[in-house]
């Protein structure tokens, strides 16, 4: 219900609108009467009231004094004003004063019906505009954490003008001692715990941060869009800026580390002494932290350590030649031994020329394998190019080990290749031999020109597949055949020769006797 004031001097009027007005029906409370200005002033004092009814000419206070000075103290309290007078003098002043509405005496019920009905609805649409103000402002304290974080973020990745700064500021609650500050940010030294446990663990970080440094006002922390932790630190004192970062780097990391059980790296900027070069600052602090890929993992880097140590990369070519070269035919030791050489060399390079010639590296090696038709995914994993997860990792020796583990499989693959080629060149000669073996012009030079192997690789994995030479082999075939046919037929010895592939029958026999131990025509009688 909303509260009505009727205001005027003649009794009858005032108890003629008071009783023949349903005020409940249409939405309204009437609370009071009074019979001049003064009087319902001093109501409206002392009760919440949402519409004034007066009259214009009454003593002590007329109507649009009233008006006036009620409108003053309560801009939003509706007013109607009842006049006896058309005058359009007094309707033109109370349209100026900003009242609902201007109505003539004598007014009837119907009249005054409508004219409520007009001020409920018009209250009724500021009720829901209040109702939905209220509701937004409760929003917008509820959203102020991440406006702030928000605001916070756009400070650390552009310039902020000083009205802009100080205008948030306030507005956040962000100390304004921050246009002096060192950028610091926390970030995982793993990422190998998956999508959902990376996220908890860098939101327990970020708390972790926020709790420890709360009562801190020199220490603000929030979280940035890649998930690390930003710390800002006010640094007043440009002498003493670095120590107090590194300091409370320590502080924070020993922090995580005891309660989270995880290790993590931060990156250290130079100070920014206007809040306009924080995004500045906030870049070197990122640059400090990718010299974790050369540090290795659980390390404070400060961004100016680093740009001092910067050295040139002399590229290990007879270190790569060989790596190269042992993939293919060496062992996964001299490989192995070979990696460390070269990531030995590329810790004394600067950070970027070094990551360009891992990648470098990374196609030369990729080459190779595709000289040895291995494939991609079973070496790389999902992967068909793998500098494409480069970023994954955070650390030189990651890779490292990626390496040597991929040359591993690759080793294992390529000997197990080897064998089975070996297997079926053996295969293959025996087979030539099955075919060739009466043509006495048969060698292990031929034979391997049939092949298209060398001799010497030829003769090794011929060995190894039979345990016996090359030349022992076709011997010990020959005079197999040689057998069978002095067992089973009435050919001479000289033809059998011959059938075996013996071009001389004296040297034949001289073989036969020291292979079997007897000559051919002792063993022709024996088996007879």
């Amino acid at each position: 219900m909303y509260k009505v004031i009727l205001v005027d001097d003649e009794e009858i009027v005032r108890e003629g609108i008071r009783d023949k007005i349903p005020w409940g029906d249409l939405g309204f409370e009437l609370i009071g009467t009074a019979e001049n200005g003064q009087e319902a002033f001093q109501m409206i004092h002392s009760n919440q009231v949402d519409l004034l009814i007066t009259d214009i000419c009454m003593p002590f206070m007329d109507g649009l004094t009233l008006t006036e000075n009620v409108k003053r103290i309560y801009p939003s309290l509706k007013i109607i004003i009842l006049s006896g007078y058309d005058q359009f003098d007094y309707a033109q002043n109370a349209i100026k004063l900003g009242v609902q509405d201007y109505i003539l005496k004598p007014v009837t019920s119907k009249e005054m019906k409508a004219l409520l009905a007009e001020v409920k609805n018009a209250l009724d649409e500021e009720m829901s505009g209040k109702a939905y103000m209220e509701t937004l402002r409760r929003q917008v304290q509820k959203s102020l954490p991440l406006l702030r974080e928000r605001f916070l973020n756009q400070l650390i990745s552009f310039p902020v003008s000083d009205d802009e700064f100080v205008h948030n500021g306030s507005y956040l609650s962000i100390p304004l001692s921050l246009t002096h500050c060192i950028v610091l940010v926390i970030d995982l030294d793993s990422m190998e715990q998956g999508f959902e446990e990376t996220q908890l663990l860098q939101f327990a970080i970020l708390n972790l941060s926020v709790e420890w440094f709360r009562d801190r006002n020199e220490v603000l922390a929030f979280s940035n869009h890649q998930g690390q932790t930003v710390i800002l630190l006010s640094c007043n004192n440009q002498n003493s800026a670095q120590e107090l970062a590194f300091s409370v780097s320590k502080e924070i990391q020993e922090v995580i580390q005891a309660k989270l059980k995880i290790q993590v790296s931060i990156g250290i900027s130079n100070p920014a002494f206007q809040q306009k070069d924080i995004h500045v600052s906030y870049q070197d602090a990122l640059a400090a932290l990718e010299y974790r890929f050369l540090l290795g993992k659980n390390q404070i880097i400060h961004i100016d350590d680093m740009e001092k140590k910067q050295g040139l990369f002399p590229q290990p070519l007879d270190l790569e030649k060989k790596l190269l070269t042992n993939i293919k035919v060496g062992s996964i030791e001299e490989t192995y031994q070979l990696i460390d050489l070269i990531f030995a060399q590329l810790e004394k390079s600067g950070l970027n020329r070094c990551k360009l010639y891992i990648m470098e590296l990374l196609v030369m090696i990729n080459k190779t394998f595709y000289e040895l038709g291995l494939e991609f995914k079973p070496l790389w994993g999902d992967s068909l190019v793998p500098m494409t997860e480069f970023h994954q990792y955070k650390t030189m020796n990651e890779i490292k080990d990626l390496l040597k583990s991929v040359c591993k499989d690759a080793n294992l693959i390529i000997s197990e290749k080897r064998t089975s080629s070996a297997k079926q060149q053996v295969e293959q000669a025996k087979q030539f031999i099955l075919e060739h073996y009466r043509d006495s012009s048969i060698s292990l030079s031929s034979i391997c020109q049939h092949l298209h192997v060398s001799v010497s690789y030829f003769s090794l994995i011929f060995k190894k597949e039979t345990k016996e030479t090359f030349v022992e082999f076709l011997t010990k075939f020959r005079l197999e055949k040689a057998k069978e046919l002095l067992r089973g037929t009435d050919y001479k010895t000289y033809e059998i020769a011959d059938m075996a592939g013996y071009s001389d029958p004296q040297y034949f026999s001289t073989v036969f006797k020291k292979q079997v131990g007897v000559s051919p025509t002792e063993y022709r009688s024996l088996v007879q």
